[in-house]
């Protein structure tokens, strides 16, 4: 996906596109003092290329991220507003980036993300999970990026368990879509064919691939198909066509389990759960999960049958609003041990 342009917004997906940095701020017209935000271990493997590049269009100004909160990126916001900022670059994972997105939304920057992981599908989304003052995490509605450079080399050299992260949430979909179709069949919700389609896109191109591990080709797949998720997300104004029951599940298990796993870990533990709640075959979603050794059984997670059972039965009230199929099912007790005993046993 080279140089593609959707809704003025500039987005590359390859290998050795990190060094494209200040080629896309020149073509965007980007000069003056440029915000440079990472945290110390990717700025120890990728700031020299980068800020080479950004001293290449204009003066240099660097932050390092400590925390994902609200209170920390509206402080990065007025440092844009207070020093004139013209551009905002962030180079990182999920806690960088979701940092200067909200940040550029609050202060209308353009930002140039640089992802370096591949674990859920915040790529492009535009949504940002910050932390509130009680650590509990909050979406919070903002902008998606308006330049993005994924790197393919850069993905594959960081730690596989964040590709399997990532292969989890876009494996979501599936559960999501149901949940969806279920709300607006209860008139529950509204329809927006062009999201729902890009989300069942998303989701096709990562169960089709001919790929059998997690080699390049296949974290290409797997980024195009995360980078659809986001999206989606925009044209639907919402998280709603890839987040469903599963996810609900997943930020209870955030409030709830003293272990924390990854986002898209825990989504598609959710996702397997809720299809045996329902009642659905989940063989397909199984398959594919083992096929590339995404690890879901929650006993290995450490969440221990107490902790499902409860996540799953307050899972509803993550979201009030946003009807899925646990508004409707057993949440009993019983029920809830019994699949949580079919998955240590199955995976």
């Amino acid at each position: 996906m080279e140089g593609v342009i959707l809704q003025s917004k500039i987005l590359k997906v390859g290998e050795g596109v990190i060094h494209n940095i200040a080629e896309t701020l020149l073509t965007e017209k980007i000069a003056g003092e440029i915000l440079y935000v990472s945290d110390d271990v990717v700025d120890k493997l990728y700031g020299n290329l980068v800020k080479k590049q950004i001293k290449e269009v204009g003066k240099l100004v660097e932050e390092f991220v400590t925390q994902n909160t609200i209170a920390y990126a509206l402080m990065i916001a007025e440092k844009v507003i207070e020093t004139d900022i013209c551009c905002i670059v962030g180079v990182g994972g999920g806690k960088v980036l979701d940092v200067c997105k909200y940040a550029a939304y609050i202060t209308k920057r353009p930002f140039l993300s640089v992802p370096t992981t591949v674990a859920n599908d915040g790529l492009v989304s535009p949504i940002a999970v910050l932390k509130r003052q009680d650590g509990k995490p909050k979406s919070l509605g903002c902008c998606m990026a308006s330049m993005v450079l994924i790197d393919t080399e850069v993905i594959c050299a960081g730690p596989s368990q964040l590709i399997k992260a990532g292969i989890g949430d876009t494996i979501s979909n599936y559960m999501a879509l149901l949940d969806w179709d279920l709300a607006c069949m209860r008139g529950k919700d509204k329809m927006n064919g062009y999201a729902y389609l890009m989300s069942k896109n998303s989701l096709d191109m990562l169960m089709n691939t001919q790929c059998n591990s997690l080699t390049p080709a296949f974290v290409e797949d797997l980024i195009n198909s995360l980078v659809l998720s986001g999206i989606a997300m925009d044209f639907a104004g919402s998280s709603r066509p890839v987040s469903g029951s599963e996810h609900l599940f997943s930020h209870a298990l955030d409030y709830y389990c003293k272990t924390g796993n990854l986002h898209g870990i825990q989504t598609a533990l959710g996702t397997v759960a809720m299809l045996k709640i329902i009642k659905k075959d989940q063989t397909e979603v199984m398959n594919y999960l083992n096929r590339f050794k995404v690890e879901i059984n929650p006993q290995k997670l450490s969440i221990d049958a107490d902790t499902f059972v409860y996540c799953m039965q307050n899972a509803p009230q993550m979201r009030i609003n946003r009807y899925t199929f646990l508004n409707e099912v057993d949440l009993s007790r019983d029920t809830l041990v019994e699949v949580y005993n079919e998955l240590v046993r199955e995976f």
